[in-house]
């Protein structure tokens, strides 16, 4: 067309300013935090769901998704995102085991049956 010259996509992929940027600014919780918040909630009865009413974020802050951190417009756009694959995945990959790292650097002692019992 007659528009305005644009970049094509990708211009920018070997600016590595511009790289750490992107994957910096809309990064989701990690995790283990959702977990450790999950495990608080648990512990003090109260519903990770209901969050009190504030106006700069959407839908006043009333549809919030704790799984993926996001809040939403509506009951609707809540609803339709609960359905969606990326919810989903998040979900399954909540109910995992929380990682360890010490377990996974082999720190910890795994407890082992004797090699020889001791016969009575």
């Amino acid at each position: 067309g007659n528009g305005p010259k644009q970049k094509k996509p990708g211009s920018r992929s070997k600016i590595k300013k511009y790289k750490r940027a992107v994957l910096t600014k809309h990064r989701a919780k990690d995790l283990d935090q959702i977990q450790d918040e999950i495990a608080a909630a648990r512990e003090t009865g109260t519903d990770l769901s209901i969050v009190p009413f504030d106006d700069d974020l959407p839908g006043g802050g009333q549809f919030y998704c704790f799984e993926t951190n996001k809040h939403f417009t509506d009951a609707h756009a809540l609803k339709s995102h609960k359905k969606t694959r990326e919810y989903k995945r998040r979900v399954k990959q909540l109910k995992e085991e929380k990682y360890d790292p010490d377990f996974a650097a082999g720190i910890t002692k795994e407890k082992l049956p004797p090699a020889h019992p001791v016969k009575k």
